[in-house]
């Protein structure tokens, strides 16, 4: 059962420090939870926290979830911190590790994901339909499962900027999205892919990016109805991979990528 605190409550479990304004200052309350907590003040985590399920749900609108350089760890199902029906959230500096979902993201706009590590999860970070105008920027994400980072259909206008991926099955994969930017990520050592766009993903940007040491470097799906058009993919270096760029490319724009030493520049 979720649970959420504005005030003092005492049980076996692991200590949050929420923050909860009062207009004219904050007070600080100390709660103890064992996971599926609900947090709707801004919290910073004093201790590791290690959940059987679900992790934290955010329940409030523009608050702060600071992880304070600690790790929420999963059995490997539920979702790490979930951001549903929310608006100018942030969730920074720690770790989560081994959910379904790392962070999962939906029906929000303004949330900000920043300075973490998304580790071992199946999906680090799902952004799913009516996220739109959010921004993942400056995290880690190693060995994911399935995604590192995931945009369903129904995401538009969000920007993954400055993170890294090593290890993750597809670093990025533009399921459905829309307009999305994807600037200056370093994309390395995945199992399939470093950059996946699906057929209906498109007036996306990819640009200034770094993906380096993958089977696929850029990967353009191809399904019964076709490959994924109308999308720029601008200044990105495309270097060791077994393939720079993989399966069709015609309607997109491509300008200015730079290929080094991989096995094929481009293959169907």
């Amino acid at each position: 059962m979720s649970k959420a605190f504005r005030m003092t409550h005492k049980n076996c479990g692991v200590l949050f420090l929420v923050t909860v304004g009062f207009g004219f200052g904050a007070t600080h309350a100390v709660a103890d939870d064992t996971c599926e907590a609900t947090v709707v003040a801004n919290l910073e985590l004093e201790h590791d926290l290690t959940c059987v399920g679900n992790g934290i749900t955010v329940g409030a609108d523009g608050i702060k979830v600071d992880l304070n350089g600690h790790t929420i760890m999963g059995s490997g199902r539920g979702v790490g911190i979930s951001v549903i029906g929310r608006t100018g959230v942030s969730i920074v500096g720690g770790t989560v590790q081994n959910f379904f979902a790392g962070v999962q993201v939906g029906n929000s706009t303004a949330v900000v994901i920043e300075d973490n590590q998304l580790v071992g999860n199946v999906d680090g970070v799902d952004l799913q339909a009516g996220s739109i105008g959010n921004t993942v920027t400056e995290n880690h994400f190693q060995d994911n499962r399935s995604r590192g980072i995931m945009l369903r259909v129904g995401t538009s206008a969000n920007v993954i900027k400055e993170n890294s991926f090593t290890g993750n099955r597809v670093g990025i994969l533009l399921f459905g999205a829309l307009g999305t930017t994807v600037k200056e990520n370093t994309v390395s050592s995945s199992v399939l892919a470093g950059i996946r766009v699906n057929v209906i993903a498109t007036a996306n940007l990819v640009v200034e990016n770094t993906v380096v040491s993958n089977p696929a470097g850029i990967d353009f799906i191809v399904t019964p109805t076709g490959s994924a058009t109308g999308n720029t993919l601008r200044e990105n270096t495309i270097a060791l991979n077994t393939c720079g760029l993989h399966g069709p490319v015609a309607g997109n724009t491509l300008t200015e990528n730079l290929f080094e030493g991989n096995a094929a520049d481009s293959c169907s």
